[in-house]
């Protein structure tokens, strides 16, 4: 692995900030970020995890298309567990109506099979105000 790509996968960005995979760039859930105040840095070497908050928590985001269009997410999580950065380490899953019949294999997967801490959230609206209140409590205090 690239010295600079070991170095980004374990950065934690300043309070108020937080790191972002690339891919995120154009999607709502981070217009909604900025316009609650929160500063995006981008970055293509962030590892599996799509963003980096304050608090050293890296997040994992599982959409509705990951989970219905089959297995293909479970590898995603799997190299997730297994970067095993000092960071808290989370999942959010989408859970719609279209998701819901899957949820549970879903959740028992993450939860049970691989140990990682799991949130449902009803899509990028909800997750986008998550990070805010996690990143915005972080740098009041």
């Amino acid at each position: 692995m690239d010295p600079k790509a070991s170095v980004l996968v374990n950065a934690v960005p300043p309070y108020g900030h937080i790191l972002c995979s690339e891919k995120w760039r154009t999607s709502s859930l981070i217009q909604r970020l900025r316009y609650e105040g929160v500063k995006i840095f981008f970055e293509e070497e962030l590892g599996v995890a799509d963003f980096h908050l304050p608090n050293k928590m890296c997040l994992l985001y599982v959409s509705e298309c990951d989970i219905i269009a089959g297995n293909g997410y479970k590898r995603k999580l799997v190299c997730y567990r297994n970067a095993r950065r000092s960071f808290q380490e989370l999942v959010l899953v989408e859970r719609t109506r279209l998701s819901e019949q899957y949820f549970s294999d879903v959740q028992k997967f993450v939860v049970f099979d691989l140990g990682l801490f799991m949130l449902p959230i009803s899509g990028q609206t909800e997750a986008s105000q998550l990070i805010t209140e996690i990143v915005l409590e972080d740098s009041s205090g």
